[in-house]
C-alpha cells in the first residue's frame, strides 16, 4: 500500500472519530428534560385570610354650612388648610343683620318702658280699687293690660335673642379641627339659607381613617371584631397599611342576587398618606402560623398517585374526630384556603368528643402521602399536616427541611415554581 493511501485513510479515520466524539459531546450538552415537578421541603408562614376591597373615608369628617342668607364677604379657608375648632372660615355681610338686632333692642326699650307703665297703672288700680273708688271692670282691665306687657317684653326678648343669634351665624366657624378637603364658595357670592343649609366646606379628620369593605356572605362567617388586616393602595402600591376590623354590619346589601355585609377596618394614619375615596385592596387575617415547615398544595394533590402509578392518597383522621377546612376570599375573587378538602384548618384543632364522653376532646389528626424524589425515583411517604392557604400547607411531622418533594410530571423545575406560586430563589430540587 502506498504511502499517499495511507495518510488518506489515517486522515479519514481521525475526522470520523472527531465527528463521533462531538456528536457524543453534544448528547451529553444537551439539557435533558425534567421528567418530575419538584418542591425543596421549605420554612415559611401559612395563613388563612378573607380578602376584599374598599374605600377608604375619615373616621370624622363634617361639612359646613350657613344658617343665614346673604354676600359672603370674605374666605380665610382654603383646600388643604389645616384648621382648629372654631376657627374662622368665612363671613356672611353683616349689616342686615346689625340692623335687626338694632331695631330688636329698640323694640325691647319700648316694650320695656310700656311695662313699666302698666306696672304703676295696675299697682294704682289695685289701691283704688280697694278702697272702692274704682270699677271692678277698669281693675280688669289695668291688670290685664300688665300682663299682657309681660307677655310682650318676654316675646320682643326673644326676637332680640334670634337677631344676636342670626349676626353670630354670620361669622362661619369650623366645628373641629381637620383638614379643608373641599371648598365650594368664593368671596362675592350669595348664599341662600332656606330649608336646607348651603354647604360652603367640607373639614376631614386625616390623621384616623377606615376602609368601608364588601364581606361575601360566606366569608362573614370567619370574621370577627378584632383580627387584623392589612391593605394596599395603588397610590402606594410598595406601603403596607396595617389596622384592624373593628364592625361587620348586619344590614345585608343585595344586588343581582349577591349578598354581601359592610365591614369597617379601622387604620391610623400619621403620615397622611392615605386620602379620602381611594380604593383599597385589604386582607384580614384569620388565623395563620409562621416559621413552620411547608409544601406547595400541588405535593398533596390525589392525583400524583394516579400520574405516577402508585397507591392513592389516603387521609385518616383519628377516632371520634372530625375534619374540619376553611376558605379564604371575597366575592369572585375569592380563593380556596386549602388545595384539597379535608384538611385541617390549623395546628392544633379540636375535635367533638364521642357521644356521652365528657372527657377532653381529642385533637384533629390529618395524614397525607407525599412523594419524595430520592436517587430519582419517587417514594411515598406519610405526612402530618396543618394549616393550608391557597398556595402551601403546614407539614407537621414526616418531613424534614431540604427534601424534595415531587408535584406534577413533566415539567422543568423553574416552571413548577411559578405554576405552585413560590418563587424560583426557594430551590426546587431537580428530578431526573
Amino acid at each position: 500500500m502506498s504511502k499517499p493511501s495511507s495518510r488518506r485513510k489515517l486522515v479519514v479515520t481521525v475526522v470520523v472519530v472527531l465527528v463521533v466524539i462531538a456528536a457524543g459531546v453534544f448528547l451529553l450538552a444537551r439539557p435533558k428534560k425534567a421528567k418530575y415537578k419538584t418542591s425543596v421541603v421549605a420554612l415559611g408562614d401559612v395563613s388563612i385570610s378573607v380578602s376584599a376591597t374598599g374605600t377608604v373615608n375619615p373616621v370624622n369628617q363634617v361639612t359646613v354650612g350657613s344658617q343665614v342668607s346673604g354676600t359672603l364677604e370674605k374666605v380665610y379657608a382654603d383646600f388643604n388648610d389645616h384648621v382648629t375648632a372654631g376657627q374662622t372660615l368665612a363671613t356672611i355681610d353683616p349689616r342686615n343683620y346689625e340692623s335687626a338686632l338694632k331695631q330688636a333692642q329698640a323694640n325691647l326699650a319700648s316694650a320695656q318702658a310700656s311695662l313699666n307703665q302698666d306696672k304703676l297703672t295696675a299697682a294704682r288700680a289695685d289701691t283704688l280699687y280697694s278702697s272702692g273708688l274704682m270699677a271692678y271692670s277698669d281693675y280688669l282691665q289695668a291688670q290685664t293690660n300688665y300682663q299682657l306687657d309681660e307677655a310682650k317684653l318676654e316675646q320682643v326678648q326673644a326676637s332680640l335673642d334670634q337677631a344676636q343669634t342670626n349676626l353670630a351665624y354670620t361669622t362661619i366657624v369650623a366645628p373641629m379641627s381637620g383638614i379643608v378637603v373641599t371648598r365650594t364658595v368664593d368671596p362675592g357670592q350669595t348664599v341662600a339659607a332656606s330649608f336646607t343649609a348651603p354647604e360652603l366646606f367640607s373639614i376631614a379628620d386625616l390623621s384616623e381613617m377606615q376602609v368601608e369593605i364588601s364581606i361575601d356572605e360566606a366569608d362573614v362567617g370567619k370574621l370577627d371584631t378584632g383580627l387584623a388586616a392589612t391593605f394596599n393602595v395603588d397610590a402606594y402600591p410598595e406601603e403596607t397599611f396595617e389596622g384592624r376590623l373593628i364592625q361587620v354590619r348586619n344590614d345585608p346589601i343585595v344586588d343581582q342576587n349577591v349578598v354581601t355585609y359592610i365591614g369597617i377596618v379601622r387604620v391610623a394614619n400619621p403620615k397622611l398618606l392615605l386620602k379620602p375615596g381611594m380604593t383599597a385592596n385589604v386582607k384580614i387575617m384569620v388565623s395563620g402560623v409562621q416559621n413552620v415547615l411547608t409544601v406547595p398544595n400541588a405535593a398533596l394533590s390525589p392525583k400524583l398517585a394516579t400520574l405516577l402509578g402508585t397507591a392513592k392518597t389516603t387521609k385518616t383522621p383519628s377516632a371520634g374526630t372530625s375534619r374540619q377546612t376553611a376558605s379564604a376570599g371575597t366575592g369572585a375573587g375569592r380563593r380556596s384556603g386549602f388545595a384539597g378538602r379535608g384538611r385541617a384548618r390549623g395546628a392544633g384543632l379540636v375535635g367533638s368528643s364521642p357521644a356521652g364522653d365528657s372527657g377532653p376532646a381529642a385533637p384533629v389528626v390529618v395524614k397525607s402521602t407525599v412523594y419524595v424524589l430520592e436517587k430519582g425515583r419517587p417514594v411515598p411517604r406519610p405526612v402530618e399536616i396543618g394549616m393550608a392557604d391557597s398556595y402551601n400547607t403546614e407539614v407537621k411531622n414526616g418531613l424534614k427541611e431540604g427534601e424534595v418533594v415531587i408535584t406534577g410530571i413533566g415539567q422543568n423545575n423553574t416552571a413548577a415554581a411559578t405554576q405552585l406560586g413560590r418563587p424560583p430563589m426557594m430551590g426546587f430540587g431537580g428530578g431526573h
